[in-house]
C-alpha cells in the first residue's frame, strides 16, 4: 500500500519534469533554427510580419474594385454600338463608328489590358512566394512531430492549428488561381469587343444620316447580301426600316421591323423595332392598331430609353 502510495506521489513530479523536458525542446529547436515557421510560439509583432508576406487583402482590394470597373465597363454587347439618330428619337451607339473613336476605344481597352497584365503578374509573384513558406512550413510540421513523436497528446491542439493554417493557404492559392483565370477570359473578351465594325455597314448608316434614303437602302441591302456577321443582320433590317420612314413607304417599314422582332427576338434591335413599327401604324392613320403594338412593347420590359419613347409616342396618339 505504501509503494502504491509512492507512486501516486511521484505521479506528479514525473509530469512536471515531463512538461519542462518537452518546454526545453521545444525552445531549443526555436533558439536553432528560428520561429517564423511555428506559428503558435510567435508574438504579435511576428504575426505581423507573417501577414505581410501575404498581402492578400490589398491585392484583393486591388483586383476587386478595377475588375468590376472594367466588366461593367467592357463587357458589353457588341451590337450596342448601333442606334437611332436624333431624327429618330434614339441615341443609339451606332454613331461610334468614326474611325477616331474607334481608334481611342480600342486604345483605352489596350491600357486596360496593360494594367490588368501587371495585375496577373502580381498574382504570379504572390503564389510563387506562398509555394515555398507552404512546403517549409509542412516540412516544420512533419520535424516537429517526429521530435515529439512519444508525447503527440500535449501537441494534439498545436498540430491541429498547424493543418488549418496550411489548408487555408492552399485555398487561398486556388482563390488567387480563380481570379487569374477570370482575367484571362476578361482580356479574350476586350480583344474581341475591339473588333470595328465593316466599312459597308458604316458608309450605308453615313448615308442615312446624310438623307440619301434611297441610296441607303441599297448600299445596306448589298450588304445583307454579301455574307455580313450575324450579329449585324437585325440592324441591316432595321436600318433599311428607317430608310422606308423617312421615304414614307409605311408598309414595306412595317415588314422590316417585323423581320427583326419575329427573326432576331433576341438581337439588341427588337425593343426599337417595336417602337418603330408602332411608329409606322400612327404615321400610316391605324391609331388602333399603334395603340397595340406600343402597349404590347412596354409589356416586354424595354430599356428605360426605349420605355419613355413608346410612353410619349402614346400620349401624341392619345
Amino acid at each position: 500500500m505504501s509503494e502504491i502510495n509512492r507512486e501516486t506521489k511521484l505521479m506528479p513530479l514525473f509530469n512536471r519534469m515531463m512538461r519542462v523536458f518537452l518546454t526545453l525542446i521545444i525552445a531549443s529547436s526555436m533558439f536553432l533554427g528560428g520561429c517564423s515557421y511555428i506559428p503558435w510560439v510567435g508574438n504579435d509583432d511576428d504575426d505581423l510580419a507573417f501577414e505581410e508576406d501575404f498581402p492578400f487583402k490589398d491585392n484583393e482590394q486591388a483586383l476587386g474594385g478595377g475588375e468590376d470597373d472594367f466588366f461593367e465597363d467592357d463587357v458589353e454587347n457588341v451590337d450596342d454600338d448601333f442606334a437611332l439618330d436624333e431624327d429618330d428619337d434614339f441615341a443609339s451607339v451606332d454613331q461610334r463608328s468614326d474611325k477616331n473613336e474607334l481608334k481611342g476605344d480600342v486604345g483605352t481597352l489596350q491600357t486596360q489590358q496593360e494594367a490588368l497584365i501587371s495585375k496577373i503578374h502580381e498574382l504570379e509573384e504572390t503564389i510563387s512566394t506562398l509555394v515555398p513558406k507552404i512546403n517549409a512550413t509542412q516540412e516544420q510540421l512533419e520535424g516537429s512531430l517526429s521530435a515529439v513523436s512519444g508525447q503527440s497528446e500535449y501537441l494534439e491542439p498545436e498540430v491541429e492549428e498547424l493543418k488549418l493554417q496550411v489548408a487555408r493557404l492552399n485555398d487561398e492559392i486556388n482563390r488567387l488561381k480563380s481570379i487569374k483565370a477570370s482575367n484571362t477570359r476578361a482580356r479574350g473578351i476586350s480583344r474581341r469587343k475591339s473588333a470595328s465594325t465593316p466599312p459597308q455597314y458604316n458608309q450605308a448608316l453615313s448615308s442615312y444620316r446624310a438623307g440619301n434614303y434611297d441610296e441607303s437602302i441599297l448600299q445596306f441591302q448589298s450588304f445583307g447580301l454579301a455574307s455580313p456577321p450575324e450579329r449585324l443582320k437585325d440592324n441591316i433590317a432595321y436600318w433599311i426600316g428607317s430608310n422606308y420612314i423617312k421615304l414614307e413607304m409605311y408598309d414595306d417599314a412595317m415588314t422590316q421591323f417585323e423581320t427583326v422582332i419575329n427573326s432576331y427576338p433576341r438581337g439588341n434591335k427588337v425593343h426599337d423595332s417595336r417602337f418603330m413599327l408602332g411608329r409606322a401604324y400612327s404615321l400610316k392613320g391605324e391609331t388602333s392598331r399603334a395603340v397595340e403594338i406600343l402597349q404590347s412593347a412596354l409589356k416586354n420590359n424595354p430599356p428605360t430609353e426605349v420605355r419613355e419613347k413608346i410612353l410619349k409616342q402614346l400620349n401624341n396618339i392619345q
